[in-house]
């Protein structure tokens, strides 16, 4: 990032590093939630390009386990309150009350469950690619949602999960950065039919060290500075994500009496993203819904900026006026 980032230490123990920047007259303050294996540069052509222009506040944190936050490795620290409340003080350090949540990948299901345990301290829930899901209780069954994909789609969307959250997963993927960044951008996302969504598929593609053509906004520099994060920070805290809802970490992290959305919502979805299937937003607890389908895969914000980030602040002022 361009500016120098923040930090505190929580109540809890762990630091958190972010960008913040205050909003100007009466805009609203944008908080922004990234996705797996990503930090909090993936917003920076948001916040340069569209959110300090428009006058909008901005916080950006690093979530745990990535770049200049803690990193735990124990799942049972990324349960979904904790990490709310690690939020909600940094909000108090910022001297920010309400905020508009908005996420990406894992960043998108982190800003549902943001809304879900602190829904006094949002004004609109933005979510892009992984649509909402009823917050419940109940553990999580990775075959069967694995079944139930292969029904609605002929394959299984999350057979990537099996890998990240076997204990030699993280290892496997530190080991080969630089076919899991060709892979994560690819030029043709129809190849993650064969990899993340295949049996086995991510693991026999990353051990063989594959490359497969990129996109144009993955450049060289991007790749490097992937790969030098990554080799630094290590995978095992990131896929904590992933073991914390598989191992039942999260049961019982739900607010089940506050499942239907009752500010503003606004769900991106992109036609070329073969995991987060537009599909799957439930579309019936949100009532106050706008619905976008963009061009675009799995990372559509970068592949077109302007397009992203013309939606979320045109849908923005929209619920602000």
């Amino acid at each position: 990032m361009a500016d120098k980032l923040k930090t505190l230490e929580t109540s809890r123990g762990f630091t958190y590093s972010y960008r913040a920047h205050p909003a100007k007259g009466n805009k609203p303050t944008l908080l922004l939630f990234h996705g797996f294996p990503d930090d909090a540069t993936e917003w920076t052509g948001l916040i340069e390009g569209h959110l300090l222009p428009g006058g909008f506040g901005v916080v950006a944190p690093n979530l745990l386990g990535y770049t200049g936050t803690s990193k735990p490795t124990d799942p049972a620290a990324y349960k979904f309150r904790k990490m709310v409340q690690d939020i909600v003080e940094i909000l108090e350090a910022e001297s920010v009350d309400k905020v508009i949540v908005l996420g990406h990948d894992w960043g998108s299901s982190f800003a549902q469950r943001f809304y879900n345990l602190a829904p006094g301290r949002v004004a609109g829930l933005a979510i892009a690619n992984v649509g909402y899901r009823k917050p419940t209780n109940e553990q999580f069954d990775l075959d069967a949602v694995l079944s139930l994909s292969t029904k609605l789609f002929g394959y299984g969307t999350f057979w990537y999960w099996k890998l990240f959250t076997t204990p030699q997963g993280p290892r496997i993927l530190g080991e080969h950065l630089d076919s899991l960044f060709s892979l994560a951008h690819p030029a043709d996302t129809r190849i993650w039919l064969d990899t993340f969504c295949k049996e086995d598929g991510l693991e026999a593609f990353l051990k063989a060290d594959k490359q497969t053509e990129v996109q144009p906004y993955a450049t060289a520099e991007m790749r490097q500075r992937w790969n030098a994060r990554l080799a630094r920070d290590g995978l095992e805290a990131p896929c904590c994500w992933y073991r914390a809802v598989v191992e039942g970490h999260q049961v019982g992290e739900a607010d089940e009496s506050n499942q239907v959305v009752q500010v503003p919502s606004l769900f991106i979805g992109y036609s070329d993203d073969y995991i987060c299937r537009p599909e799957m937003n439930d579309a019936t607890l949100l009532p106050h819904l706008t619905t976008v389908t963009l061009t675009g895969g799995h990372w559509g914000l970068y592949a077109y900026p302007k397009a992203f980030g013309d939606t979320v602040v045109g849908w923005v002022n929209s619920i602000s006026v």
